[in-house]
């Protein structure tokens, strides 16, 4: 797999489907252009407060995989998202951070381009996240996924999809949920705004504990109070994503 890790300095391992350029200024900016189908992990771990700008394109008929995973980053932090016709982009984001603000911007430019993203977070701190995704051509498929367990601190997600009129038969579909285990403010703003008629659009934003029914059946099954709210910390955690990447999770189920 490519690879992209940022520390106290950038190291590379990448083959010839991937161009990369690095500037290291004020805002540390990373550009890339994906040439042909592949997998990257971008790999952040910053003890420093930074400022982060990434800019993501996917040629025609590309397909990436991108893992991103951040460690003690105290960021603020730009994505940019840009994908031609029939380009397909899936992302999943791992975050395990102190404080973070990030903007992420996706730019479905091509006709039949398709992204994904799954974020997952466990909030100790101030966490905000803001997720626009533009169907800017026809046929084009959105799906997004945001997960946060909230533990110590504020966690707040903005998802808004934008469908604007005469870009047809396009698909977007968003699920939100915020387990909250303490008594301190979550919010989940899920924005639809669609122009055009000819859409199938969803959204879901959920925000709350693990359910009273969840943990007094696992309680009748001999489990107790505790071990059952790890193994559903663990369950939702580990939900739509691989089991080597929630291992980046595991201390707050064990």
């Amino acid at each position: 797999m490519n690879k992209i890790i940022i520390g106290n300095e950038i190291k590379y391992k990448l083959d010839d489907k991937i161009k990369c350029d690095y500037t290291d200024d004020l805002i540390k900016k990373l550009k890339i252009k994906v040439l042909k189908n592949t997998k990257l992990e971008i790999n952040i771990n910053l003890k420093e407060e930074i400022k982060l700008d990434i800019q993501i394109e996917l040629e025609d008929n590309v397909k990436l995989k991108l893992i991103e995973v951040k460690k003690n980053v105290k960021t603020k932090i730009l994505n940019k998202y840009n994908l031609n016709s029939n380009s397909n982009i899936e992302i999943i984001k791992i975050n395990n951070i102190n404080t973070i603000n990030e903007k992420d911007i996706v730019n479905l430019n091509g006709e039949n381009a398709n992204c994904d993203i799954i974020l997952k977070t466990v909030s100790k701190s101030l966490e905000k996240y803001d997720l626009l995704i533009n169907h800017n051509k026809l046929n084009t498929t959105s799906n997004i996924v945001t997960n946060g367990l909230n533990i110590s601190g504020n966690l707040y997600f903005t998802v808004t999809t934008y469908v604007p009129n005469g870009i047809k038969n396009c698909i977007c579909n968003q699920q939100n949920r915020i387990i909250n285990l303490v008594d301190k403010e979550c919010v989940i703003k899920p924005n639809l705004l669609i122009e055009e008629v000819d859409v199938t659009a969803n959204h879901s934003a959920l925000i709350g504990s693990f359910k009273d029914d969840e943990i007094f059946y696992m309680q009748r099954l001999g489990i107790s109070k505790e071990d059952a709210n790890k193994l559903l910390i663990e369950g939702f955690l580990k939900s739509k994503i691989d089991n080597k990447l929630a291992l980046e999770f595991k201390k707050y189920w064990r």
